[in-house]
């Protein structure tokens, strides 16, 4: 959406900069009435609201587990209002909390207690405190306008974030355009709920994406007419790494020059290019600079030893620090001969689509979203983009939906591994991030469960799950451990590293999709560590497997005598592993490599079995010590690929052979997913699956709910709840929660229909209670399945 008015936006921009200018608190409180009342012409407010728990409705609030860990100062201000909407300021600048944040939990917090004095239509406006010992003392680092929500017993945040020193043209022009909309339409809250649409400001950031993309891959030169969808790839993969440099630089982790602000420079590409420009070369802007920034510096344990091209490496790309992980490794497409990158298909990206939106490294969560491009955006784009991934039936999932399978995955678990407790507790604990006496009670076993959580997906794509999944378990055990979060400036980071290497695991046979999910795993990380310069990543290449899920034998099958009998071998490939994961030094991963691999095959030899073929994902070798250790995964969770049953090609006998009786030749492919996950879970583990509704109605889905009924139990089944999230998808949808356990006597099969949006009827409590209300099902029947 474009700027409405300049002058407004001038404006709005003049404000936000006198924020950033001021020195103390109460010259922030008048920069930020002054961006209200004068530009915004909001009616001027003042006086306090009690923020530190005074009020007993306040205390009980702040018993709830979603705010325990809060640092908030005594007091909000009240800075403005305007047609029942009041504004307040909270300092965070002068507290308790972590410097550059606002978490979700200080933001959650505000928002519940002011509701106590003003009601809840509101706008929270934050500032937080410059890095310690910065030149910038006493100023502000940051602005976060929040506005929430209070559909449920928790409140949805909607925030903007400016920086100082960045551009900050999408948080004015949102800012400016709430005036333009509010004097047309004299609609307060559609103003309000339009600047605070991140809908807009993605979709509008995915067109001039693909345009940029397109004109890069009509510029770019050395691939054959045939060879369109690897051009393609190559192109994704440039930018993608020119993404993950500019959502780091927004850390301050790169420098360059002169210009490093308080960090490090946070417009890094920009003052690569600049120097470029004083100083070309003949083979351009990729060749010269972003080649060794990728290959000799990102991924260099040594990069500030080197040369390159006769010139110190420093010299060209400044100081960088040695990332790990894989993403800046170079692959076939990069070691090719011939291939040029012309100026004209690097620099739109860094001045048209980086200056022009305002980027987070933060991904959001369905309950604090902020109004700016966040790494989902690269899966997102490859969904999009990648040449034959629709055509292999793959689409991206909403954040809301991951968000609600990840937690009906999870509360079941909980009630496996700490019996003691109940539905509601465990409702109140995974839905609304509540407390319970009875969760804290069993604190300890909780969080000992969620820690030893073995989690897959068997189809994770650009790792919508992966990382759906890591963010509730972080939350969850955050909750645990407020103490410890309030600590340590770095819990954060250690808590999702844990959860990283412990407890996530994928498969998918598209490479470049798991790069993606890789991608964005690094960059979620990243993102916590509080320090001028980045932990190395972790190498993830065996905790995301690349290869066919279907096509190896069943892991499940007269497999867990064999593997007790291996433990130890399967528990020293697990060891090996875990020490490759972590390793930085380039020869000793090579060694580490070589030995995980010699280990499988001392496996399978001890197994007596036969490799897998090439491509192909052997879930039995591959995570044996998953299968040793636990007989299997305790959540397999997953959006499978929708390609109908004509479509499936060439394996399509074989995979009626391997799953017979369970699938017929007119099975589509997902169907071969469920029994394979099924497959892949301990007894007793939790199986919660998104995709078409078909076998709940048609012959082929009859074997499948047979199996079901034979082998698992089917706990819910959630109809039309998401079909109009899947636009470009042709299919009805449905959510299944499938437990590996036998169906018992008198157990019933909920069938739920979401009437409303799905997101508003996740984050509303009281429309949840009216519409899960349970329907009866048949207990012995297959056919008893169909809704």
């Amino acid at each position: 959406m474009p700027i409405a008015n300049l002058n407004d936006a001038r404006e709005a921009d003049g404000a936000l900069g006198r924020v950033f200018d001021a020195g103390s608190a109460d010259e922030r409180e008048r920069a930020v009435r002054s961006l209200f009342v004068e530009a915004l012409d909001f009616e001027r407010a003042s006086g306090l609201v009690a923020l530190d728990g005074r009020r007993g409705a306040d205390a009980r609030r702040a018993a709830d587990g979603a705010t325990a860990s809060a640092r908030l100062p005594r007091d909000a201000r009240r800075i403005a209002s305007l047609d029942g909407v009041h504004v307040l300021y909270i300092d965070l600048a002068e507290g308790d909390a972590p410097p550059n944040r606002v978490r979700a939990a200080e933001a959650a917090a505000a928002a519940q207690r002011s509701a106590e004095s003003v009601g809840e239509d509101m706008l929270l406006v934050f500032t937080c405190a410059a890095p310690s010992g910065s030149a910038s003392g006493e100023r502000a680092s940051q602005i976060h306008l929040v506005r929430p929500a209070f559909e449920g017993r928790r409140p949805t945040l909607r925030r903007m974030v400016v920086e100082s020193g960045l551009p900050r043209r999408t948080a004015v022009q949102q800012i400016a355009n709430i005036y333009a909309e509010w004097t047309t339409t004299r609609d307060l809250r559609g103003a309000l709920n339009a600047a605070f649409d991140v809908e807009r400001v993605t979709n509008a950031f995915f067109d001039a994406y693909r345009d940029l993309f397109e004109a890069a891959v009509a510029l770019v030169q050395g691939f054959a007419d045939d060879e369109i969808e690897r051009k393609r790839l190559f192109v994704l993969t440039l930018f993608n790494r020119l993404m993950f440099v500019h959502f780091l630089s927004r850390k301050g982790w790169l420098q360059f020059g002169g210009g490093r602000g308080e960090r490090g420079e946070r417009e890094y590409l920009d003052a690569l290019w600049r120097d470029y420009q004083a100083d070309r070369g003949s083979v351009g802007f990729y060749g010269e600079r972003l080649h060794p920034l990728f290959f000799a510096g990102l991924n260099n344990q040594q990069s500030q030893d080197l040369n390159w091209e006769g010139k110190p490496l420093a010299s060209l790309i400044g100081s960088v620090p040695f990332l790990n992980g894989g993403l800046f490794a170079k692959n076939a497409l990069d070691e090719r001969n011939g291939v040029v990158v012309p100026d004209e298909a690097v620099r739109p990206v860094i001045s048209e689509l980086f200056g022009r939106f305002n980027f987070t490294v933060m991904e959001s969560t369905p309950f604090d979203v902020e109004v700016a491009v966040d790494p989902e955006m690269l899966g997102k784009v490859f969904e999009e983009l990648v040449t034959g991934r629709h055509s292999s039936g793959s689409y991206y999932t909403p954040r809301p939906v991951v968000a609600f399978m990840c937690r009906e995955a999870l509360k079941v678990y909980l009630a496996e591994r700490v019996p003691a407790l109940g539905a509601d507790d465990l409702a109140a604990f995974a839905d609304n991030r509540i407390l319970t006496r009875a969760v804290v009670d069993q604190g300890v076993a909780v969080r000992d469960a969620l820690r030893e959580a073995a989690i897959v997906d068997p189809a994770c794509g650009s790792g919508a799950y992966l990382l759906g999944m890591l963010q509730e378990l972080v939350e969850l055990m955050s909750l645990l451990d407020a103490d410890a979060l309030r600590a340590s400036d770095n819990y954060l980071y250690d808590l999702k590293r844990r959860v990283i290497e412990r407890c996530l695991h994928g498969a998918d046979k598209d490479e470049f999709a798991i790069n993606i999910a890789m991608l964005r795993l690094w960059l979620s990380l990243a993102v916590e560590y509080d320090g001028d310069r980045p932990q190395p990543l972790p190498n993830l290449d065996f905790k995301i497997a690349c290869g066919d899920s279907l096509l190896a034998p069943d892991p499940s099958r007269d497999l867990q005598s064999n593997l007790f009998s291996e433990r130890i071998r399967a528990s020293d490939l697990g060891e090996l592993k875990a020490r490759y994961m972590s390793e930085t030094d380039a020869h000793k991963k090579s060694k580490l490599r070589e030995q995980v691999k010699e280990a499988e095959s001392d496996l399978r030899a001890a197994l007596q079995d036969v490799a897998a073929p090439d491509g192909v994902v052997d879930w039995r070798i591959e995570f044996a010590d998953v299968f040793a250790k636990r007989g299997g995964f305790d959540i397999a969770v997953a959006n499978p690929p929708y390609v109908r049953q004509e479509e499936i090609g060439s394996v399509k006998a074989q995979l009626e052979r391997m799953y017979a009786p369970a699938a017929r030749g007119r099975s589509d492919l997902y169907c071969y997913f469920y029994l394979r996950a099924l497959q892949l879970l301990a007894p007793g583990g939790m199986h919660v699956f998104i995709c078409s509704n078909s076998w709940l109605d048609v012959g082929y889905g009859e074997p499948l709910k047979a199996h079901l009924l034979a082998n698992a139990s089917v706990r819910a089944v959630y109809e039309s709840a998401v079909e109009r999230q899947f636009s470009t998808a042709d299919v009805n949808t449905i959510i299944s929660v499938i437990q590996k356990t036998p169906l018992q006597a008198g157990a019933q099969t909920r069938f739920v229909s979401l009437r409303a949006e799905f997101d508003s009827a996740l984050a509303n409590e009281e429309m949840r209670r009216e519409i899960v209300a349970t329907s009866d099902s048949g207990e012995t029947q297959a056919g008893d399945l169909a809704a």
